[in-house]
């Protein structure tokens, strides 16, 4: 596709180019530091007790935390499945099932629970708290085969598969969340349809609507969180943040976020342990409550940020492999190569 091609096409299909992808990369780093909210909330909640108002912003934020990241994955699908098989299968063990496997063997080491058992349930559960990663690598082993289904076939079919499957279950959250996943690749090929749909004033007020009303359930207690019923109020928030974040522009914020977003995998990866330690420290001192908030999010912000941007330069091997695998990825001479067989073929 050309760059004229990608601006008639609309803004979230030519978000998916180097040049136009910085509002997906800010919404996706807005939810990743939303999780880290989470799991430090969490965690400070085990130590000291609930923690008003932070508990209340949390389970309302809670249904779209992780809809709003296997839609954003979901729209980069299409151009993803377009590569050969083996540049496709390459790529998503390198960046997705490598740093998936290696981190879940550092956090069951960490926590002592390095078993047999353990260590297998790696391949078929996945006993950490990584199982978005476990989630995402089902679900593009499932696209590939899939890719010449219509996308709005396959999500309508995982997210009937989630009124089937037992509630609360693994299972259920996986058909919810995959539904999401190939909702997100439909919106790409869509996107001027899905552009004008949101862009309607009537459409974002229901949209935000349905979003504070699933929110709210599940606040008061209501059972919403990925369940098919209530998947109305993800697609009601999507539409809403879908037309916020291309329009926030280009400032330094917008840019932090983006940043974050692009390294989404280090902060999710990372983010735990230091906020676990920082806590573990606090408490050995005598010293944990609730105004440690503040700390727990620097230490799990601060580290992965450190980490993500000695990534983001390439320059450090052993920090690179701890979240990609490069010898399963082209070398600079092989691409060029491989570039000048396709455009002589």
């Amino acid at each position: 596709m050309t760059t004229g091609e990608a601006r008639r096409r609309g803004t979230m299909i030519s978000s998916t180019t180097r040049t136009r992808v910085g509002w997906l990369d800010s919404l996706r780093g807005v939810a990743i530091l939303l999780v880290v909210l989470l799991h430090a909330g969490d965690a400070l909640r085990m130590a000291v007790g609930p923690t008003p108002g932070l508990d209340q912003f949390n389970l309302l934020l809670e249904p779209f935390r992780m809809p709003v990241l296997m839609f954003l994955s979901g729209i980069l699908l299409p151009r993803s499945v377009a590569k050969p098989a083996r540049a496709y299968f390459t790529g998503k063990v390198s960046l997705v099932a490598w740093p998936y496997l290696l981190w879940s063997l550092i956090v069951l080491a960490a926590t002592g629970g390095l078993g047999t058992g353990a260590v297998g349930q790696i391949v078929y559960l996945s006993p950490t708290y990584l199982w978005y990663l476990w989630f995402i690598l089902v679900f593009y082993a499932a696209a590939y085969p899939l890719r010449r289904v219509p996308s709005s076939v396959v999500a309508g079919a995982w997210l009937a598969a989630s009124f089937v499957m037992p509630d609360g279950g693994r299972l259920e959250t996986m058909t919810f969340l995959a539904a999401f996943f190939f909702f997100g690749a439909w919106c790409a090929q869509h996107a001027p349809m899905v552009e004008r749909a949101i862009g309607r004033p009537w459409v974002l007020a229901l949209g935000a609507a349905s979003a504070i009303t699933v929110g709210v359930l599940n606040l008061a207690g209501r059972d919403v969180l990925y369940r098919g019923e209530f998947a109305w109020g993800v697609v009601g928030a999507l539409g809403v943040v879908c037309w916020l974040f291309p329009r926030l522009g280009a400032h330094r914020a917008t840019a932090a976020l983006e940043f974050v977003g692009r390294y989404s995998i280090v902060f999710y990866v990372v983010h735990l342990g230091p906020v676990m330690l920082t806590l573990a420290v606090a408490d050995a001192l005598g010293v944990a409550g609730t105004w440690l908030l503040p700390v727990l999010l620097v230490a799990g912000v601060g580290v992965p940020l450190g980490l993500a941007w000695m990534y983001s330069t390439r320059k450090h091997a052993s920090v690179n492999l701890l979240f990609e695998l490069p010898a399963l990825k082209r070398r600079p001479g092989e691409a060029a190569s491989a570039g000048r067989r396709s455009r002589a073929g």
